[in-house]
Order: C-alpha cells, then structure tokens, then sequence
C-alpha cells in the first residue's frame, strides 16, 4: 500500500492511497482512512458513515475486475476541506452503466444495495466511466459547528449568572408593569430545569408579544445541516405554516441579513420588508424588528416582531425585552442539548458494554486438548468492542476445529454478527472434517442477512487432526496460515483465499491439506498483527509477522511459551504507539 498526504491550492488537506487490488487490502486502507479523518476532527457518527461507504465502494472496485485488471491497484483519494469531503475510488474494471435513479431493491435482488447504500450515506455520488478506469466520486457536506456549545457546566451556570444580572438590571425599567415582571421571574426559575422546547418556545413567545405589545411574532431555529431557518413558531396563525428560509449568501431576507451580519433588522413604512421576503406574510405593515441569536458564536436562530400600528415603533426597552426573553430562549436549548448529549453518551456506554459482553461470551474458556498438538490463544482489543472472534471446538476422534474471524465494523453489530458466526458454524459438525464446505454453508446461510446491511465477515477454519498429524484449512478472505518447521529459517503460508463472507450469496472455497509434523508450528491471526504499526507509523506487514513468528517458534518448544515469545516480539515492534486494531491469534505447536 503507498499513500501521500499534501494541500492543495484550495487549501484542501489531500490522502492519497494506492492498494493491491484484493478485498484483504481494502479493510486496512478504510481503517487507515477512518484515522486520518479521525485526525481532520469527525465525530463517531461521521466516520462510521464513512467506513461503510468506501468498503463498499472499495469492495466493488475489487469484486467487478478481471484477472488482468487485478495486476492494476485501486486508488483511493481523500479530499478535506473545511465544509466538505470528497471521496474519490479509481477502478480498472469494465464498468457499467449508471443508473437514472437509485433505488432500494427488492430483498431478493443480488446487487444493487452497495449503490442505495453510498446515496444514502453521502450528499452527492456520481461516476466517471472511461476505457481504461472508472471514477466513484463520493461527496458530504461537514456537519456546521463541530464543538459543543458549552465545554463545562461552569460556563453554562456563568451564562445563567450574567442572565440573572441582566434581569436585575430591568427591574427598575420594568417595575410598572406587573405582568413583565411576573414572566420574566418565572423564566429565570426554569432557566437550568429540562424543559420540553416544543411547548416552551409558544409560551414564552405569546407572553413576549402581550409584553412588548406586538401583534405578530416569527422564531426560528437552524436546521440541523445548517443550511436554513426553520420555523418553531408564528403568530397570528394563518393555516399554513411559513416555508423554511435558506441561509445563501444571495439572500435578501430580513432574517437572513440579521443572521449574517449580528445586527437587529428594523423596517417600518419608511423601510418596508423587500418584496418575497416570507416575513410580509405575517407583517405587511407597521414596524417590527428581527433579532439573530447565538450561543459560543453559532448561529441559532431568529426571533422576529411586529405591530401594526404605522405611528408605533417599537421602543428600546421593548427591543431590550426581546433580546432577554430570547437569551433565555437560547439557554434553554444548551440545557436540552447538553441533556441530550449526556443522554446519548449513556446509551453508547451501555451499548457498547453489552457488546462487549457479547464479545466475552463468545470466547472459548478452556481450549480443548488434542494431543500430541497443544494450543495457545490471545485476543486483545484495542477498543472496548472489536470485530475479532475465535473459537476451538472439540471433534470427533481427538480432533479439534480451529475457527478465527474478523468482522467489518464495531459495536453491537459486529458482535452480534460473530455470536451467529459461532453458532453457525457449531450446528454443522458433520462438515469440521471438510473446512471449505463448512465456508460455503456458513456464507450461504449469512448472506441475506450480512447483505442486507452491507457487512462482511473474513474467517478461517483449520481442522486439526491429530490422528494424520495435519491441517485441513479454507479461508474466506481471511489473513494466510502461517507454518513453522523445525530447522527452517521462515514460516510458509500454504493456501489461498476466497470471497469474504456476505459478498457473493454462492461462492466456493479450496481447502488445503498441511502436514505439522513433530516440533513444527502453525499461527492462525488477524489483521491487527500484520498491520500492527510502531511509534513512527511503520507497518509490521506479513513478511515481518513471519519472521517473528518463525523467531518465536525456534526458540520455544510448547504452544504457550510460542504465544508469548510472539507477543513479547510484537510489543517490542509497537513500542510506545497506542494498539489501533485487534490483535488475534491462535499458537498450535506438535509436542512430538
């Protein structure tokens, strides 16, 4: 794999990948993908949508060549800028003709999800189709803001003391009249108590209007995206709800002007609101101002008044009433946000520990004796749920079935997808003895349910018999077997691989027959070994891991010492540099 990370003109922070054209190669550039955004600042949410629109768009560059096009690698090149991201993969496949509309398929349909599924997840996806490559161009807006509103509860309960203060200081200005002072108390008191914005937000604006003696009001809040001023509420209510106002730079409304500039929009007879401006609905006549408010510099939304009477204007003291009553408007949504977020960061907590649990479960105890082979196993994560899964099942005459897995994605999902692996594979005894049947049940069988949310899985099953002094292995996609024989300077890796499963509903795999004889060693492992990454971000690679583990086997003589030589070597390749993978793998070693 080669990469390059530079600017560009546009200021624009540019990755650049080139990877072998094979499925196994496209886990490690979409993960190293995901660190690199990661770095550019997304959130969880981000990244995952990002992870599971180029594995698709990856596995297809892969999936759809040909023999001779497989020479050629896929590139990958990432584009960040400060509002979007760009995506693009460059395939040498025939290509194919893209479609007028993209649609869900139906559920017995065998293609089509990967394309519903990239539109789904980006804003804008087009394809350039050429003779010699094809160009995927993927294409998503960065969320608005990226930083919470308030870091701490201490500057949040500093918001409500300078709110407080202000409040003192209109009391004098507001002592006349009872009805202000008695609204504008009992806000203060709800100011830091969770409330429901869909009923607080008319409260607050009809006491505002009877207040400051308006005849109609307008508030609006940004949009999630950040692209328009949606309405929360209007006053006089005309049947119909006003349409939503967009935030381009080309906007002549009075909510717009006020949004950009920070700046009250006061218009009257003399200035009148322009012409197609939504706010005339509401006030054609008369005066009225509009007030843009925000909190830590983002845009929140407007609030906008207005009375009918042409010789009236509003005063200061009723503008100042505004600004008050929707400072603590704007209070109440950091409450509810932050309320949300702490919410939110709960349920994640205890999602991410039933996975975890999952993950534990799925774990064998004890593994099951099978002499003269002895077996050592380690699986570490590098967060508190990974993809990794192995399993050691008892078989008929002494022997013993070796399965280790890895599946895209993290979380309840991942975890959930290896517990059906598992068991799965444990309801078919009758194929352990034939590795390469057992795959293609097992993909047959997950298929419907690993395409249907765009998954896969890579495994590998070895069967050991003691009885013939053998391996019997098959491999979805998964990392090679790795052999050590008493004598030799290298590990071999004997067998090839075939489609992960959940890519092809029917697909074949080889399995491969290798003699272990008497002090010989073989290491089953996952991508987090291969991969494996120091301080100055060199990766192990499979030619390193082999080295390693040939070392490991020549100077050990069980399996248990031979997993920890091996993951003494590892840790000491690692260094100080955080684990950014899983690291599983299983020691088989022949006592004899």
């Amino acid at each position: 794999m080669s990469a390059a990370n530079s600017p560009n003109a546009d200021h624009r922070i540019v990755l650049r990948l080139e990877i072998p054209c094979e499925f196994i190669a496209v886990r490690g550039a979409t993960q190293q993908v995901g660190r690199w955004l990661a770095e550019r600042g997304l959130n969880e949410a981000e990244l995952g949508a990002w992870e599971l629109a180029l594995v698709e768009a990856a596995n297809n560059a892969v999936k759809y060549a040909s023999p001779e096009a497989r020479k050629s690698p896929v590139a990958i090149e990432v584009s960040c800028g400060a509002r979007d991201i760009e995506v693009r993969v460059t395939d040498h496949t025939a290509g194919f003709e893209w479609p007028t509309e993209i649609k869900l398929p139906e559920e017995d349909a065998e293609h089509g999800r990967g394309l519903y599924l990239m539109e789904s997840l980006t804003d804008k996806i087009f394809y350039l189709r050429g003779l010699a490559e094809n160009v995927l161009v993927l294409r998503r807006a960065r969320p608005a803001g990226g930083h919470e509103l308030f870091p701490d509860v201490s500057q949040l309960q500093q918001k409500l003391a300078d709110a407080e203060t202000a409040l003192t200081e209109m009391t004098a200005e507001l002592a006349s009249s009872y009805e202000s002072l008695v609204a504008m108390f009992r806000y203060s008191a709800e100011l830091g108590v969770q409330t429901d914005l869909g009923e607080f937000a008319p409260r607050l604006l009809r006491d505002l209007m009877q207040i400051a003696e308006a005849d109609a009001a307008v508030l609006r809040l940004v949009s999630a995206d950040g692209s328009q001023l949606e309405t929360v509420f209007s006053a006089p209510e005309t049947g119909a709800k006003l349409p939503p106002v967009a935030l381009g730079k080309n906007s002549a409304a009075a909510e717009v002007g006020a949004a950009r500039n920070h700046q009250d929009i006061w218009f009257g007879p003399e200035e009148p609101l322009p012409e197609g401006d939504p706010l005339r609905a509401l006030m054609p006549l008369g005066h009225g101002v509009c007030h843009a408010f925000f909190v830590a510099d983002q845009l929140v939304g407007t609030a906008t008044l207005g009375r009918r009477a042409a010789e009236r204007p509003f005063t200061a003291a009723q503008v100042n009433l505004l600004h008050s009553f929707i400072d603590f408007f704007a209070i109440q949504i950091v409450n509810a946000r932050l309320l949300d977020d702490r919410t939110r960061t709960q349920v994640t907590q205890r999602e991410l520990q039933i996975a975890a649990d999952i993950q534990r479960s799925l774990l064998p105890a004890h593994l099951p004796a099978c002499p003269p082979f002895a077996l050592a196993a380690s699986c570490e994560s590098a967060r508190q749920v990974g993809g990794d899964f192995y399993d050691a099942i008892p078989a008929s005459d002494g022997a013993v079935l070796l399965v280790i897995a890895d599946v895209m994605g993290k979380g309840v999902p991942a975890a959930l997808f290896a517990a059906v692996l598992r068991s799965t594979v444990r309801s078919m005894p009758q194929l352990f003895s034939a590795p390469g049947e057992l795959l293609a049940a097992a993909n047959r069988i997950l298929f419907p349910d690993l395409s249907r949310v765009d998954m896969f899985i890579t495994a590998k099953v070895v069967y050991v018999n003691p009885a013939r002094a053998e391996l019997i292995s098959a491999s979805a996609g998964h990392c090679p077997l790795l052999v050590w024989r008493a004598g030799e300077a290298d590990a071999v890796a004997p067998g090839s691989a075939g489609f992960p499963l959940g890519i092809e509903p029917d697909t074949t795999y080889p399995q491969t027959v290798t003699a272990l004889a008497a002090g010989a060693a073989a290491l089953l492992y996952t991508d987090g070994l291969s991969e494996l990454r120091n301080a100055t971000g060199e990766m192990l690679a499979e030619n390193k891991l082999t080295r390693l583990f040939a070392e490991a086997a020549a100077q050990t003589r069980d399996a248990i010492t031979g997993k920890q030589a091996l993951l003494a070597r590892l840790a000491a390749f690692r260094g100080e540099a955080p684990l950014a993978d899983d690291q599983t793998f299983l020691f088989i070693r022949n006592l004899t």
